[in-house]
């Protein structure tokens, strides 16, 4: 089979005019380099270089051979080198998974960027329910997830560690009853319409919402518009309904929106990463870099 060596054997002998100035500078023996070329002839199925006379001269086929070459070997190295560092660990693209209610503030995108120049990994970075992660972590479709918990499914497969926790806020629009107020009991949201509600198959923050409102003796009362998604804002700006959201969602906070601070047992939401416990060694150093700048 034809090498990357023979090729550039072949461009150097080009290059250099002949088969002694190549030899020189490749410092191999003449008999040598012309035993490559002859192999790779062999090879290719036709004679590249017309030997009737003493003086270096392509065939037509020849030719076209090195134009090609000549245009094409750099990009064939190029990817050579990438396909090494990958067996290497280096450049691997390392899939990241996290739910509409994990927001990827400055202070992540810092750390993913960190991580990638410290581990030379890149990242690709989706949005995905805390239940899907659970299963696309099993199937291989994404290396780390970004989860709030409850969740259905079970992690005993899983590394899990949490990251934080914080509170739980109201939104409301501030034409709403309750906009003025410093906190917000659960009880109050009795009779409110939620935008977000749990749904059947999936855990996350809407179930943690669901269980505070049980706990406090009642089910949350269905929006005619809802959301899982951080569009839920969005219906609660338009004034379809309410939500609870978690802290940092300030970060993203339309200007119609307030945030007023929800007093019920429990009440924080836990961040939590998740990851493969059979993973491969550049997936494991690469979380465990992500967990260890990411915890507080």
């Amino acid at each position: 089979m034809a090498t990357l060596k023979q090729f550039n054997y072949l461009i150097i002998i080009v290059e250099e005019g002949g088969f002694i100035a190549a030899s020189e500078k490749l410092f191999i023996a003449q008999s040598a380099l012309s035993r490559q070329i002859k192999l790779l002839e062999e090879e290719v199925g036709f004679e590249i270089f017309d030997r009737a006379d003493k003086k270096i001269k392509l065939t037509k086929a020849g030719q076209f051979f090195y134009a090609q070459l000549k245009n094409n070997v750099l990009n064939l190295e190029h990817i050579i080198e990438n396909s090494k560092d990958i067996a290497n660990g280096k450049n691997r693209l390392i899939k990241i998974a996290h739910s509409s209610t994990v927001t990827i503030s400055l202070e992540k995108v810092k750390v993913f960027d960190q991580a990638s120049r410290h581990l030379n990994v890149h990242f690709e970075l989706n949005t995905l329910s805390s239940e899907d992660q659970v299963l696309a972590l099993k199937t291989g479709h994404i290396d780390v997830g970004f989860i709030r918990p409850p969740v259905l499914n079970h992690l005993d497969e899983l590394h899990v560690e949490k990251l934080y926790h914080e509170p739980l806020y109201v939104a409301l629009y501030p034409s709403h009853i309750l906009a003025m107020e410093k906190s917000i009991k659960i009880q109050q949201l009795r009779h409110e319409k939620f935008v977000s509600t749990p749904h059947a198959e999936r855990g996350g923050l809407s179930y943690l919402v669901s269980n505070l409102c049980l706990g406090a003796g009642f089910t949350p009362q269905k929006a005619p518009i809802q959301s899982r998604k951080v569009s839920q804002l969005q219906l609660v700006a338009a004034e379809i309904g309410i939500c609870i959201v978690p802290e940092e969602f300030t970060d993203i906070l339309p200007e119609q929106v307030r945030l007023i601070p929800l007093e019920a047992a429990n009440s924080l939401s836990d961040v939590v990463m998740i990851w493969n416990k059979n993973a491969d060694e550049v997936i494991q150093k690469s979380a465990e870099y992500l967990r260890h700048h990411l915890q507080r």
